[in-house]
């Protein structure tokens, strides 16, 4: 098993290698898009395309996918949540106009408690010497329910002053307690293997 530096290593070179795909593809749309009448429109009216079309895979693959085990691996959590806070923090400083610490905070509290209970809803369990998760129909339940409020929040909230950060601030927190709570399915998991006495059965935790 390759130790948490290995891990978050590994996990960094792996969003790099994303990132550059994707400022590789937008350069080539861009370029691309410069042929044509209207290089603008172009652009964005693809990108809008293209963007539809990911969220479109994204369901498709969560339907397909979600009752696969998966092994959990701390330092790819661990980058997530970095990459998360970065996230927020950038939009939260650069945004033109900002909720109220309050709601913020209750925001991102309202996000930590779903994205807590979504990761209750999945079954982790030992294999072999690994820890993996694995979805269940709840799993599935919660994500759709999740994924349908984000897009009812989006259109409700979404003119409104400082309504997008809001938005941004749930999904940050849900992303948070999904993370930290899968961080600590995961410690538990692995003390209880490693206990010399009543090792964990081929059950969930």
């Amino acid at each position: 098993m390759k130790s948490l530096w290995q891990q978050i290593t590994a996990e960094g070179r792996r969003l790099v290698k994303v990132a550059g795909m994707a400022v590789a593809g937008l350069v080539l749309l861009l370029i691309a898009s410069l042929f044509t009448d209207d290089p603008a429109k172009t652009f964005f009216r693809t990108l809008s395309l293209l963007g539809t079309g990911m969220v479109l895979l994204s369901v498709t693959m969560m339907v397909l996918t979600f009752r696969k085990a998966r092994a959990v691996i701390p330092g790819a959590l661990l980058v997530s949540l970095a990459t998360t806070f970065a996230v927020a923090g950038v939009q939260f400083l650069f945004a033109a106009q900002r909720p109220g610490l309050l709601l913020a905070f209750l925001a991102l509290l309202a996000g930590g408690l779903v994205g807590m209970g979504w990761a209750r809803t999945t079954k982790v369990f030992i294999d072999g010497d690994a820890v993996r998760s694995q979805g269940t129909a709840w799993y599935l339940v919660v994500w759709a329910i999740t994924f349908l409020s984000n897009q009812l929040m989006a259109l409700v909230l979404g003119a409104a002053p400082a309504g997008g950060l809001v938005i941004l601030l749930v999904g940050t927190g849900v992303a948070i307690g999904n993370n930290v709570y899968q961080l600590m399915r995961y410690r538990r998991a692995t003390a209880m293997l490693a206990a010399p006495v009543n090792p964990l059965p081929q059950g969930g935790v």
